[in-house]
Protein backbone atom coordinates (compact mmCIF):
# COMPACT_ATOMS: atom_id res chain seq x y z
CA UNK A 1 0.00 0.00 0.00
CA UNK A 2 1.29 3.66 -0.51
CA UNK A 3 2.59 5.92 2.30
CA UNK A 4 1.60 9.11 2.71
CA UNK A 5 3.33 12.01 3.69
CA UNK A 6 1.52 14.45 5.94
CA UNK A 7 1.12 17.83 7.60
CA UNK A 8 -1.77 18.48 10.26
CA UNK A 9 -2.76 20.30 13.18
CA UNK A 10 -4.38 18.69 16.30
CA UNK A 11 -7.32 19.51 18.60
CA UNK A 12 -4.89 21.67 20.65
CA UNK A 13 -4.03 23.70 17.79
CA UNK A 14 -0.50 22.46 17.72
CA UNK A 15 1.57 21.00 14.39
CA UNK A 16 1.29 17.36 13.56
CA UNK A 17 3.47 15.49 10.60
CA UNK A 18 4.31 12.20 10.20
CA UNK A 19 3.86 9.52 7.47
CA UNK A 20 0.61 6.63 7.50
CA UNK A 21 -0.19 4.25 5.02
CA UNK A 22 -3.74 3.80 3.29
CA UNK A 23 -4.90 2.65 0.01
CA UNK A 24 -5.31 6.66 -0.78
CA UNK A 25 -5.53 10.18 -0.47
CA UNK A 26 -9.13 9.56 0.04
CA UNK A 27 -8.40 7.11 2.41
CA UNK A 28 -5.88 8.73 4.17
CA UNK A 29 -7.63 11.78 4.89
CA UNK A 30 -10.22 10.06 6.57
CA UNK A 31 -8.05 8.45 8.95
CA UNK A 32 -6.62 11.69 9.85
CA UNK A 33 -10.00 13.60 10.25
CA UNK A 34 -11.21 10.60 12.05
CA UNK A 35 -8.02 10.90 14.64
CA UNK A 36 -9.35 15.19 14.81
CA UNK A 37 -6.81 16.56 13.00
CA UNK A 38 -6.75 19.41 10.37
CA UNK A 39 -5.44 18.64 6.76
CA UNK A 40 -2.89 21.33 6.29
CA UNK A 41 -1.11 18.81 3.58
CA UNK A 42 -1.49 15.26 2.55
CA UNK A 43 0.71 13.54 -0.36
CA UNK A 44 1.53 10.35 -1.53
CA UNK A 45 5.65 9.94 -0.19
CA UNK A 46 6.80 8.61 -3.92
CA UNK A 47 4.58 11.46 -5.47
CA UNK A 48 6.41 14.15 -3.14
CA UNK A 49 9.93 13.79 -3.66
CA UNK A 50 9.53 13.82 -7.52
CA UNK A 51 6.92 16.93 -7.32
CA UNK A 52 9.88 18.47 -5.31
CA UNK A 53 12.18 17.78 -7.38
CA UNK A 54 10.32 19.35 -10.53
CA UNK A 55 8.97 22.60 -8.84
CA UNK A 56 12.76 23.16 -7.63
CA UNK A 57 14.33 22.91 -10.79
CA UNK A 58 11.70 24.24 -12.87
CA UNK A 59 10.28 27.17 -10.88
CA UNK A 60 11.86 29.50 -12.65
CA UNK A 61 10.62 28.64 -15.88
CA UNK A 62 6.94 29.64 -14.87
CA UNK A 63 6.01 32.45 -16.32
CA UNK A 64 3.96 35.32 -15.19
CA UNK A 65 1.82 34.44 -18.97
CA UNK A 66 1.68 30.66 -17.19
CA UNK A 67 0.11 31.91 -14.04
CA UNK A 68 -2.94 34.72 -15.76
CA UNK A 69 -3.31 30.79 -18.21
CA UNK A 70 -3.50 29.35 -15.10
CA UNK A 71 -6.06 31.76 -13.06
CA UNK A 72 -8.06 32.67 -16.43
CA UNK A 73 -8.94 29.09 -17.03
CA UNK A 74 -9.72 28.19 -13.84
CA UNK A 75 -12.18 31.08 -13.20
CA UNK A 76 -13.58 29.81 -16.55
CA UNK A 77 -14.30 26.47 -15.51
CA UNK A 78 -15.24 27.36 -11.97
CA UNK A 79 -17.93 29.97 -12.49
CA UNK A 80 -19.65 27.58 -15.32
CA UNK A 81 -20.00 25.35 -12.25
CA UNK A 82 -17.18 22.30 -12.57
CA UNK A 83 -15.83 21.32 -9.48
CA UNK A 84 -12.82 22.70 -8.35
CA UNK A 85 -10.37 19.50 -8.11
CA UNK A 86 -11.86 18.46 -11.65
CA UNK A 87 -10.65 22.04 -13.17
CA UNK A 88 -7.69 21.66 -11.68
CA UNK A 89 -7.31 18.21 -13.14
CA UNK A 90 -8.26 19.73 -16.73
CA UNK A 91 -5.65 22.58 -16.37
CA UNK A 92 -3.33 20.15 -15.75
CA UNK A 93 -4.23 17.72 -18.34
CA UNK A 94 -4.43 20.29 -21.28
CA UNK A 95 -1.34 22.91 -20.42
CA UNK A 96 2.05 22.05 -22.57
CA UNK A 97 3.98 23.77 -19.81
CA UNK A 98 5.50 20.76 -17.74
CA UNK A 99 6.36 23.19 -14.50
CA UNK A 100 2.92 24.46 -14.46
CA UNK A 101 1.16 21.27 -15.51
CA UNK A 102 3.20 19.42 -12.32
CA UNK A 103 2.54 22.24 -10.00
CA UNK A 104 -1.35 21.89 -10.76
CA UNK A 105 -1.39 18.28 -10.66
CA UNK A 106 0.62 18.37 -7.16
CA UNK A 107 -2.46 21.40 -5.98
CA UNK A 108 -4.99 19.48 -7.05
CA UNK A 109 -4.18 15.97 -5.50
CA UNK A 110 -4.15 18.25 -2.03
CA UNK A 111 -7.43 19.57 -2.98
CA UNK A 112 -8.88 16.20 -3.31
CA UNK A 113 -7.38 15.01 -0.18
CA UNK A 114 -9.23 17.88 2.06
CA UNK A 115 -6.83 20.46 2.05
CA UNK A 116 -7.74 24.18 0.84
CA UNK A 117 -7.58 25.61 -2.54
CA UNK A 118 -5.41 28.39 -1.04
CA UNK A 119 -3.17 26.04 1.55
CA UNK A 120 -2.31 24.42 -1.33
CA UNK A 121 -0.66 26.80 -3.47
CA UNK A 122 1.26 28.58 -0.14
CA UNK A 123 3.62 25.76 -1.12
CA UNK A 124 4.31 27.51 -4.22
CA UNK A 125 4.81 31.58 -2.82
CA UNK A 126 7.07 32.45 -5.66
CA UNK A 127 4.94 31.50 -9.01
CA UNK A 128 1.40 32.70 -7.26
CA UNK A 129 2.13 35.31 -4.68
CA UNK A 130 0.54 36.62 -1.24
CA UNK A 131 -2.13 38.61 -2.93
CA UNK A 132 -3.35 35.43 -5.28
CA UNK A 133 -3.39 32.95 -2.51
CA UNK A 134 -4.83 36.15 -0.09
CA UNK A 135 -8.22 36.11 -2.30
CA UNK A 136 -8.57 32.78 -3.20
CA UNK A 137 -9.00 32.52 0.95
CA UNK A 138 -11.10 35.47 1.45
CA UNK A 139 -13.24 33.41 -1.50
CA UNK A 140 -13.33 30.19 0.29
CA UNK A 141 -14.63 32.37 3.09
CA UNK A 142 -17.25 33.70 1.59
CA UNK A 143 -18.02 31.15 -1.63
CA UNK A 144 -17.52 33.54 -4.52
CA UNK A 145 -14.14 31.23 -5.88
CA UNK A 146 -15.39 32.40 -9.36
CA UNK A 147 -15.87 36.03 -9.24
CA UNK A 148 -12.67 35.96 -7.38
CA UNK A 149 -10.94 34.16 -9.79
CA UNK A 150 -11.72 36.59 -12.66
CA UNK A 151 -10.56 39.83 -9.90
CA UNK A 152 -7.17 37.63 -9.51
CA UNK A 153 -6.63 36.97 -13.84
CA UNK A 154 -7.55 40.39 -14.36
CA UNK A 155 -5.26 41.95 -11.75
CA UNK A 156 -2.79 39.65 -13.47
CA UNK A 157 -3.17 40.57 -17.32
CA UNK A 158 -3.26 44.20 -16.15
CA UNK A 159 -0.07 44.13 -14.04
CA UNK A 160 1.78 42.11 -17.00
CA UNK A 161 0.73 44.73 -19.31
CA UNK A 162 1.99 47.54 -16.81
CA UNK A 163 5.37 45.47 -17.18
CA UNK A 164 5.71 45.44 -20.92
CA UNK A 165 4.72 48.70 -21.25
CA UNK A 166 7.79 50.08 -18.85
CA UNK A 167 9.93 47.27 -20.62
CA UNK A 168 8.91 48.23 -23.86
CA UNK A 169 9.53 52.03 -22.87
CA UNK A 170 13.44 51.10 -22.08
CA UNK A 171 14.18 48.59 -24.65
CA UNK A 172 15.22 51.16 -27.03
CA UNK A 173 17.69 53.13 -24.80
CA UNK A 174 19.16 49.60 -23.56
CA UNK A 175 19.47 48.66 -27.43
CA UNK A 176 21.08 51.83 -28.46
CA UNK A 177 23.37 52.23 -25.58
CA UNK A 178 24.68 48.58 -26.15
CA UNK A 179 25.25 49.81 -30.35
CA UNK A 180 27.01 53.00 -28.94
CA UNK A 181 29.38 51.33 -26.91
CA UNK A 182 30.17 48.67 -30.02
CA UNK A 183 30.60 51.39 -32.38
CA UNK A 184 33.13 53.18 -29.68
CA UNK A 185 35.21 49.60 -29.17
CA UNK A 186 35.17 49.48 -32.84
CA UNK A 187 36.28 53.05 -33.78
CA UNK A 188 39.19 52.24 -31.07
CA UNK A 189 40.01 48.92 -32.10
CA UNK A 190 40.03 49.14 -35.67
CA UNK A 191 39.73 52.46 -37.05
CA UNK A 192 41.98 54.77 -34.87
CA UNK A 193 45.22 52.10 -35.27
CA UNK A 194 45.28 53.52 -38.96
CA UNK A 195 45.76 57.17 -37.86
CA UNK A 196 48.90 56.12 -35.44
CA UNK A 197 51.19 55.41 -38.48
CA UNK A 198 50.67 59.24 -39.47
CA UNK A 199 50.63 60.52 -35.79
CA UNK A 200 53.49 58.52 -34.91
CA UNK A 201 56.80 60.43 -33.34
CA UNK A 202 54.29 63.61 -33.60
CA UNK A 203 53.30 62.89 -29.93
CA UNK A 204 54.31 66.41 -28.56
CA UNK A 205 52.31 68.54 -30.79
CA UNK A 206 49.02 66.33 -31.00
CA UNK A 207 46.35 67.87 -29.41
CA UNK A 208 45.03 66.50 -26.04
CA UNK A 209 42.41 64.65 -27.25
CA UNK A 210 44.38 63.12 -29.69
CA UNK A 211 46.82 61.87 -27.48
CA UNK A 212 44.40 60.10 -25.35
CA UNK A 213 42.10 58.45 -27.98
CA UNK A 214 45.49 57.11 -29.21
CA UNK A 215 46.64 56.07 -25.71
CA UNK A 216 43.39 54.45 -25.10
CA UNK A 217 43.51 52.59 -28.36
CA UNK A 218 46.58 50.94 -27.77
CA UNK A 219 46.05 50.25 -24.24
CA UNK A 220 42.92 48.06 -25.71
CA UNK A 221 45.04 46.69 -28.35
CA UNK A 222 48.10 45.82 -26.41
CA UNK A 223 45.98 44.68 -22.81
CA UNK A 224 43.11 43.42 -24.26
CA UNK A 225 42.91 40.77 -21.78
CA UNK A 226 43.64 42.94 -19.02
CA UNK A 227 40.64 44.97 -20.55
CA UNK A 228 38.15 42.35 -21.05
CA UNK A 229 38.81 40.69 -17.37
CA UNK A 230 38.44 43.85 -16.16
CA UNK A 231 35.19 44.90 -17.81
CA UNK A 232 33.68 41.40 -16.28
CA UNK A 233 34.76 42.40 -13.26
CA UNK A 234 33.16 45.48 -13.28
CA UNK A 235 29.95 43.93 -14.59
CA UNK A 236 30.05 41.15 -12.16
CA UNK A 237 30.80 43.22 -9.24
CA UNK A 238 27.91 45.65 -9.98
CA UNK A 239 25.88 42.71 -10.23
CA UNK A 240 26.30 41.75 -6.78
CA UNK A 241 26.23 44.85 -5.12
CA UNK A 242 22.82 45.91 -6.81
CA UNK A 243 21.73 42.00 -5.41
CA UNK A 244 22.67 43.31 -2.12
CA UNK A 245 19.89 45.70 0.23
CA UNK A 246 22.11 48.97 -0.08
CA UNK A 247 22.13 48.22 -3.72
CA UNK A 248 18.62 47.53 -4.54
CA UNK A 249 17.78 50.72 -2.35
CA UNK A 250 20.13 52.82 -4.71
CA UNK A 251 18.55 51.42 -7.41
CA UNK A 252 15.09 52.20 -6.05
CA UNK A 253 16.33 55.39 -5.86
CA UNK A 254 17.74 56.34 -9.35
CA UNK A 255 14.45 54.73 -10.95
CA UNK A 256 12.60 57.51 -8.96
CA UNK A 257 14.74 60.13 -8.85
CA UNK A 258 16.23 60.19 -12.81
CA UNK A 259 15.24 62.98 -14.98
CA UNK A 260 12.78 61.63 -18.29
CA UNK A 261 12.02 57.72 -16.44
CA UNK A 262 11.56 58.68 -12.86
CA UNK A 263 8.04 60.16 -13.39
CA UNK A 264 7.12 56.93 -15.38
CA UNK A 265 8.50 54.81 -12.90
CA UNK A 266 6.85 56.74 -10.13
CA UNK A 267 3.76 56.65 -11.90
CA UNK A 268 4.68 52.86 -12.49
CA UNK A 269 4.75 51.82 -8.68
CA UNK A 270 2.02 53.71 -7.83
CA UNK A 271 -0.58 52.78 -10.10
CA UNK A 272 0.53 48.82 -9.31
CA UNK A 273 0.05 50.10 -5.54
CA UNK A 274 -3.51 51.38 -5.73
CA UNK A 275 -4.53 48.83 -8.18
CA UNK A 276 -2.98 46.11 -5.44
CA UNK A 277 -4.99 47.69 -2.65
CA UNK A 278 -8.09 48.55 -4.33
CA UNK A 279 -8.60 44.52 -5.43
CA UNK A 280 -7.59 43.68 -1.57
CA UNK A 281 -10.38 46.43 -0.09
CA UNK A 282 -13.35 45.37 -2.52
CA UNK A 283 -13.07 41.80 -2.21
CA UNK A 284 -13.24 42.05 1.41
CA UNK A 285 -9.71 41.44 2.26
CA UNK A 286 -9.01 42.98 5.51
CA UNK A 287 -6.97 46.66 5.21
CA UNK A 288 -3.96 45.54 7.89
CA UNK A 289 -3.49 42.52 5.19
CA UNK A 290 -4.11 44.73 2.18
CA UNK A 291 -1.70 47.21 3.36
CA UNK A 292 1.27 44.31 4.14
CA UNK A 293 0.58 42.17 0.57
CA UNK A 294 1.00 46.00 -0.92
CA UNK A 295 4.09 46.65 0.26
CA UNK A 296 4.95 43.02 -0.76
CA UNK A 297 4.24 43.71 -4.38
CA UNK A 298 4.50 47.60 -4.59
CA UNK A 299 8.28 46.96 -6.51
CA UNK A 300 10.54 50.04 -4.88
CA UNK A 301 11.62 49.88 -1.69
CA UNK A 302 10.60 53.68 -0.94
CA UNK A 303 6.62 53.05 -2.04
CA UNK A 304 6.88 49.64 0.41
CA UNK A 305 7.15 51.71 3.01
CA UNK A 306 4.90 54.11 2.46
CA UNK A 307 2.39 51.33 2.64
CA UNK A 308 4.27 49.55 5.83
CA UNK A 309 4.27 52.84 7.60
CA UNK A 310 0.29 53.38 6.44
CA UNK A 311 -0.55 50.18 8.36
CA UNK A 312 1.44 51.02 11.45
CA UNK A 313 -0.64 53.92 11.66
CA UNK A 314 -3.79 52.16 10.61
CA UNK A 315 -2.89 50.17 13.87
CA UNK A 316 -3.35 53.14 16.13
CA UNK A 317 -6.75 54.07 14.67
CA UNK A 318 -5.12 56.69 11.58
CA UNK A 319 -7.07 56.69 8.43
CA UNK A 320 -5.33 56.05 5.23
CA UNK A 321 -5.63 59.60 3.94
CA UNK A 322 -3.87 61.08 6.96
CA UNK A 323 -0.61 59.63 6.43
CA UNK A 324 -1.01 59.62 2.24
CA UNK A 325 -0.80 63.34 2.87
CA UNK A 326 2.36 63.77 4.37
CA UNK A 327 3.81 61.35 1.50
CA UNK A 328 6.01 63.21 -1.47
CA UNK A 329 5.68 60.46 -3.42
CA UNK A 330 2.10 60.27 -3.49
CA UNK A 331 0.08 63.28 -5.44
CA UNK A 332 -2.05 65.06 -3.34
CA UNK A 333 -5.00 64.90 -5.60
CA UNK A 334 -4.71 60.98 -5.25
CA UNK A 335 -4.71 61.81 -1.01
CA UNK A 336 -7.66 63.80 -1.59
CA UNK A 337 -9.80 61.41 -3.81
CA UNK A 338 -8.73 58.63 -0.73
CA UNK A 339 -10.03 60.58 2.10
CA UNK A 340 -13.10 61.32 -0.02
CA UNK A 341 -13.33 57.12 -0.29
CA UNK A 342 -13.24 56.52 2.88
CA UNK A 343 -15.50 59.23 4.40
CA UNK A 344 -18.33 58.06 2.00
CA UNK A 345 -17.14 54.73 3.02
CA UNK A 346 -16.93 53.62 -0.16
CA UNK A 347 -13.28 53.31 -0.31
CA UNK A 348 -12.70 49.69 -2.69
CA UNK A 349 -14.89 51.94 -5.27
CA UNK A 350 -13.02 55.01 -4.89
CA UNK A 351 -9.37 53.17 -4.68
CA UNK A 352 -10.43 51.25 -8.43
CA UNK A 353 -11.24 54.57 -9.93
CA UNK A 354 -7.87 56.16 -8.48
CA UNK A 355 -5.75 53.01 -9.72
CA UNK A 356 -7.33 53.38 -13.36
CA UNK A 357 -6.43 56.85 -13.53
CA UNK A 358 -3.42 56.06 -12.55
CA UNK A 359 -2.62 53.19 -15.46
CA UNK A 360 -4.19 55.68 -17.97
CA UNK A 361 -1.94 58.65 -16.48
CA UNK A 362 1.38 55.80 -16.63
CA UNK A 363 0.32 54.70 -20.65
CA UNK A 364 0.64 58.74 -21.61
CA UNK A 365 3.91 58.83 -19.28
CA UNK A 366 5.27 56.09 -21.39
CA UNK A 367 4.28 57.59 -24.47
CA UNK A 368 6.20 60.52 -23.81
CA UNK A 369 8.68 58.81 -22.63
CA UNK A 370 9.40 57.20 -25.38
CA UNK A 371 9.24 60.22 -27.78
CA UNK A 372 11.97 61.92 -25.65
CA UNK A 373 14.69 58.97 -25.25
CA UNK A 374 14.59 58.65 -29.10
CA UNK A 375 16.10 61.86 -29.83
CA UNK A 376 18.23 61.70 -27.10
CA UNK A 377 20.10 58.59 -27.35
CA UNK A 378 20.59 59.82 -31.10
CA UNK A 379 21.86 63.20 -29.96
CA UNK A 380 24.41 61.68 -27.64
CA UNK A 381 25.78 58.95 -29.63
CA UNK A 382 26.32 61.19 -32.45
CA UNK A 383 28.22 63.59 -29.90
CA UNK A 384 30.12 60.76 -29.32
CA UNK A 385 31.12 59.43 -32.27
CA UNK A 386 31.34 62.72 -33.59
CA UNK A 387 33.72 63.55 -30.71
CA UNK A 388 35.93 61.04 -31.48
CA UNK A 389 36.27 61.73 -35.16
CA UNK A 390 37.13 65.74 -34.56
CA UNK A 391 40.08 64.17 -31.89
CA UNK A 392 41.63 62.35 -34.89
CA UNK A 393 40.97 65.33 -37.24
CA UNK A 394 42.53 67.74 -35.22
CA UNK A 395 45.88 67.26 -35.67
CA UNK A 396 45.13 68.04 -39.94
CA UNK A 397 43.40 71.03 -39.38
CA UNK A 398 47.34 72.12 -37.78
CA UNK A 399 48.98 69.85 -40.78
CA UNK A 400 51.57 73.09 -40.66
CA UNK A 401 52.54 72.07 -37.47
CA UNK A 402 53.00 68.27 -37.86
CA UNK A 403 55.22 68.60 -40.85
CA UNK A 404 57.40 71.59 -39.36
CA UNK A 405 58.68 68.86 -36.61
Amino acid sequence: MPRFIYQARNNTGQNDSGVLTAGSVGEASQILRKEGKTIVSLREETAADGVVQSTTTNRKRVKRDDVIYFATQLAVMVDTGVPLAEALDAIADQTDQIALRTIVQDIADQVKGGVEFSTAMEKYPKIFGELFVALMRASEASGTMGQMLQRVSSYLQQEQETRKRIKGAMTYPVCMLGFCVLVVVGMLVFILPRFEKIYSGKDSVLPLPTRFLMGLSGAMINYWPLVLGGAVAVVIGLNFFFRSRSGKLLADKIRISTPIIGPMYRKSYLSRSLRTMATMVSTGVGILDGLRITAEVAGNAFYASIWTELAERAKEGSTLSEQLFEEKLIPRTIAQMISAGEKTGQLGVVMNRVAGFCEDDLKIAVKTVTSMIEPIMIVIMGLIVGGIAMALLLPIFSISKVIAH
